[in-house]
C-alpha cells in the first residue's frame, strides 16, 4: 500500500482558522449568557417579598390620621374676653356657650328699713336742713311708690335730718316724720326771710277786690308771676295770713292762680292754697 501525502493550500489553511475562531466565539457567548442568567435569578426571587411589607405599613399609618380630625380642637371653642363680665351667648359648630350673668343688684331703697320715728342714735346724730325746692312731697318710705305724708312743702322750710337712705332722707318736717328725696334737701340752717309790713288794711279792700285767707300746713310762696318755673318768690306767707284778692287767672301747667296784694306788693298765689269768697272774677 502506498502512502499519499496531504497537501493543503493557503486558502484551506485560512478556512480552518476561521472555523476555529467561530467556534471559540460561540463558546464565549454561551459562557457569558450562562453567567448572566445565574446573576439575575436571585434578584427576581427577592423582589416578591419586598412588596408585601411596604404595603402594610402604609395602610396602618393612614388609619390613625383620621381619628384626630373627628374631635374638635381646643381652639375651636372661643375664649371669653376677660373684660366682658356678661357676654352674649356664643355659637360654635357643635354647641352654644352661655356666659354667666352677674347677679342683679337691687336699688338702694328696695331693701332699706322703713322708719316711722327716729331712734335714739338717729336723734343724737341729727342735723339741720331745709327744703331746697318749692312744692316738695314727703312720703312714708324712700320711694315714689310710697304714700304721701305731706305734700307741696314750700321752699326753705326747715327740717331735721336723721339718716340718708340711698337717694332719700329720713327726716322730720313740722310734726311729721317721713322721707324726701335728697336732691330736694340741703343741709344747714334754713335761710331767713325778712318780714315785710302787713297790708295797710284788709278789712276794707279796694272796690272790686276780696279778702282771701292762706290755707297751708307750712308756708306758701307769693310770686311775681303765675308760675313755679322761673318766677321769683316775693315772700312766703303762713297759714291764716290775709291777702287782697283781685282776680283769678290760669298760669303754667294750666293751674289756677289768684292775683293778690300783700304788704303793699302785688303778685300771685296758687289757688289751692287760698280760701276766697265767691264772686272773684276770672281774667285770661
Amino acid at each position: 500500500m502506498s502512502k499519499r501525502k496531504l497537501k493543503l493550500s493557503v486558502s484551506g489553511i485560512l478556512f480552518l482558522i476561521a472555523i476555529v475562531l467561530l467556534m471559540g466565539a460561540m463558546v464565549a457567548v454561551i459562557v457569558v449568557l450562562s453567567s448572566n442568567c445565574a446573576a439575575n435569578s436571585p434578584d427576581r426571587n427577592a423582589s416578591v417579598p419586598s412588596a408585601v411589607p411596604s404595603a402594610v405599613p402604609t395602610e396602618q399609618a393612614a388609619a390613625p390620621s383620621a381619628e384626630p380630625t373627628a374631635t374638635a380642637k381646643p381652639t375651636d371653642i372661643p375664649e371669653l374676653d376677660p373684660i366682658d363680665t356678661a357676654p352674649a351667648a356664643t355659637e360654635t359648630s357643635s354647641s352654644v356657650i352661655i356666659a354667666p350673668t352677674p347677679a342683679s343688684t337691687a336699688s338702694p331703697t328696695s331693701s332699706a328699713k322703713i322708719y316711722t320715728k327716729p331712734s335714739s342714735a338717729q336723734k343724737k346724730a341729727a342735723k339741720k336742713g331745709y327744703v331746697y325746692k318749692d312744692k316738695v312731697n314727703m312720703r312714708k318710705g324712700p320711694g315714689t311708690n310710697y304714700d304721701l305724708v305731706k305734700k307741696d312743702i314750700a321752699k326753705n322750710t326747715a327740717v331735721t335730718l336723721y339718716e340718708q337712705q340711698g337717694d332719700w332722707w329720713f327726716l322730720k318736717c313740722g310734726n311729721n316724720y317721713g322721707y324726701i328725696r335728697k336732691d330736694m334737701i340741703k343741709t344747714g340752717a334754713a335761710p331767713t326771710v325778712k318780714p315785710t309790713e302787713k297790708p295797710k288794711s284788709t278789712a276794707t279792700p279796694p272796690p272790686g277786690s276780696f279778702i282771701g285767707t292762706v290755707r297751708t300746713n307750712s308756708v306758701v310762696a307769693f310770686r311775681e308771676s303765675p308760675s313755679t318755673v322761673g318766677s321769683k318768690v316775693i315772700r312766703e306767707l303762713k297759714n291764716n295770713d290775709k291777702v287782697i284778692v283781685y282776680y283769678k287767672t290760669i298760669g303754667n301747667g294750666n293751674k289756677e292762680w289768684y292775683y293778690c296784694e300783700y304788704g303793699g306788693k302785688k303778685g300771685y298765689i296758687w289757688a289751692s292754697f287760698l280760701k276766697v269768697p265767691s264772686g272773684v272774677p276770672f281774667v285770661e
